[in-house]
C-alpha cells in the first residue's frame, strides 16, 4: 500500500494522506483498518485516515469491477 501525505494549500491545515491499494493484501489490510476505526472513537488524524481509505478501497473497486463483462447467457 502507497501512502503520499499532501503538503496542506494554507499552512496551518492539516495534512492529508492519499492511499493507493496495490494489491489484495492491501485491500484487506484496509478494509480491516477502516473496521478497527469504526469501531473506536476517532480523533482528527484518524477521520482522516479513515476517509483517505475509504477513498482508497472505491477507486480499487471501481479499477477492478468486472461487472460489465458479466454476461446473462453460459
Amino acid at each position: 500500500m502507497r501512502v503520499d501525505v499532501s503538503q496542506p494549500a494554507n499552512p496551518g491545515e492539516p495534512h492529508q494522506p492519499r492511499i493507493r491499494i496495490e494489491s489484495v493484501e492491501d485491500y484487506e489490510q484496509a478494509t480491516r483498518r477502516i473496521a478497527a476505526l469504526d469501531s473506536s472513537s476517532c480523533g482528527e488524524t484518524e477521520k482522516r485516515e479513515r476517509a483517505a481509505l475509504v477513498e482508497a478501497v472505491a477507486a480499487w473497486d471501481r479499477r477492478h469491477d468486472d461487472a460489465s463483462g458479466w454476461t446473462d447467457t453460459p
